[in-house]
């Protein structure tokens, strides 16, 4: 099944949700080839932002609300991202994020749904950069064009990953509306440097008219409930069977999908899958080549040659699928 269309849908929304505010909306949509997009709105009231990233794709919607506090030279002192799932059968893992910016230094705190954890790390003038929310990216081009500036460097960074990566990025102001970011990303900017536009490889961003988020949210939830419910109806028919290690040990190796690499190991009778930054998963043998994972929910294929040698595997979330391929 396709993705959902998002024009299709705000038309549906958008009519009844135009909103007058105090402060005019900033408000974004993001498509990523035809079938992923995501929407973003924020307002700045002096020197707090509060704003919305919702990412809409099978198997779900997810929704970060989010508040940047300004400093008086216009760089983030504080940023706080709540994570929510809703229509989701159980709630996200991550609950919320904060973020304490220092001039040269940073002090991020993650809160899961049963624990905490703090990372400190040097950082000098960090903007945040989650995903598509490009807020931060907004508010830095807007802080150099008021400084007149027509190249620099902006500091950006992931708040929401565990391993705090953090990106140096040259930007280059040229044509009178245009910037470039990091190289790839290419912006149509306003006469403020506000972004009005921009293009990064597959992903596009259009500025577009405020809307009501809460409204648009409900519809994409409710569109994608009958998905949802077969998504888990699927997990939770995965039963578990037994696999000798010599059957195991066939699948042990590394594959790669362009610059990713993940290695899977044996741990006395189940497969581990190690992804970038995260704690190891442990693997359930479903058949003799497909494993799978409840939390995420995932299903792993492996593929074998005419001669029985594992060759790749192709990991499923939902509608998305990724082909690996071994490297050893």
């Amino acid at each position: 099944m396709r993705a959902l269309r998002i024009a299709s849908l705000l038309s549906s929304v958008l009519p009844f949700a135009l909103v007058a505010q105090s402060a005019t909306p900033t408000a974004f949509l993001t498509t990523i080839g035809k079938d992923t997009f995501c929407l973003e709105q924020y307002t700045r009231a002096g020197n707090i932002i509060s704003g919305t990233w919702v990412v809409m794709h099978p198997p779900g919607v997810f929704v970060h609300d989010y508040r940047i506090t300004l400093g008086n030279d216009g760089l983030p002192v504080r940023y706080t991202m709540k994570y929510s799932t809703p229509g989701a059968p159980t709630p996200p893992g991550l609950d919320s994020v904060t973020v304490a910016y220092g001039r040269d230094s940073t002090s991020v705190e993650f809160f899961q749904r049963d624990s905490s954890f703090t990372r400190r790390l040097a950082m000098h003038e960090g903007i945040p950069l989650l995903g598509q929310s490009f807020v931060g990216v907004d508010l830095a081009l807007m802080r150099l064009r008021s400084m007149r500036v027509d190249s620099s460097t902006i500091t950006l960074h992931q708040p929401s990953d565990p391993a705090s990566r953090v990106t140096r990025a040259p930007v280059r102001f040229f044509a009178g509306d245009s910037a470039l970011v990091a190289g790839a990303i290419h912006v149509h900017v306003g006469a403020d440097g506000r972004i009005l536009g921009l293009r990064s490889g597959p992903t596009e961003l259009r500025h577009v008219e405020p809307f009501e988020m809460s409204k648009v949210v409900d519809g994409f939830v409710k569109a994608f409930a009958p998905r949802v419910a077969a998504y888990a109806a699927a997990a939770a028919s995965h039963v578990e069977i037994p696999l000798p290690a010599t059957q195991l040990d066939r699948f042990v190796g590394e594959y790669s999908l362009g610059a990713t690499t993940i290695p899977i190991t044996r741990d006395g009778d189940h497969l581990l899958l190690h992804l970038p930054q995260q704690p190891a998963i442990q693997l359930l043998a479903m058949s003799p080549t497909e494993f799978f994972v409840r939390k995420p929910d995932l299903v792993l294929a492996f593929e074998a040659d005419s001669t029985g040698g594992v060759t790749g595997l192709t990991v499923k979330q939902g509608d998305a699928k990724n082909r690996f391929v071994r490297k050893n």
